[in-house]
């Protein structure tokens, strides 16, 4: 019975995660197939923790050793990008190394939440990317997220 509900409880989860970037490129990627990749780390927070940054939900998959999963993040990074309403692109040369996107809300969701995509790309195999939504801007999520690193 336990793993019953466990079972159908991942499911919601997934249900509900999927539905936060219903319409995006990078949809496919939250989907859940990195969930039990050996050279990917999942994390998905919603609730008070990230209250204080103004956002409501964090969703990020990062992957090592596969050049394969990190063009597949960029290239649908790159898609989504294209309806962004305010973007920060970090290359060198030709090459990205880093894209940060704020999209418009979805439709049928809370009007105030935007939506925001971040990719960081350490090499051709290793890269991060990140699903947010919230009631700030990029701008204020780069200085949390990027500059705090500094």
């Amino acid at each position: 019975m336990k793993k019953i509900f466990i079972l159908i409880l991942y499911f919601l989860c997934l249900a509900i995660n999927s539905g936060a970037q219903k319409g995006l490129n990078v949809s496919t990627l939250f989907s859940g197939e990195y969930n039990k990749n050996s050279n990917a780390v999942v994390v998905i927070m919603k609730g008070r923790e990230l209250e204080s940054y103004k956002l409501s939900f964090f969703h990020s998959i990062s992957v090592k050793n596969s050049e394969y999963d990190v063009a597949k993040f960029e290239k649908a990074v790159l898609a989504d990008g294209k309806n962004a309403v305010n973007s920060k692109v970090i290359k060198n040369g030709n090459k990205v190394l880093a894209a940060y996107y704020q999209l418009p809300p979805a439709l049928n969701s809370d009007k105030d939440a935007n939506r925001f995509i971040l990719f960081h790309k350490e090499n051709s195999g290793n890269a991060t990317i990140i699903y947010l939504e919230g009631k700030t801007d990029l701008d204020a999520l780069i200085k949390i997220f990027i500059n705090k690193k500094k």
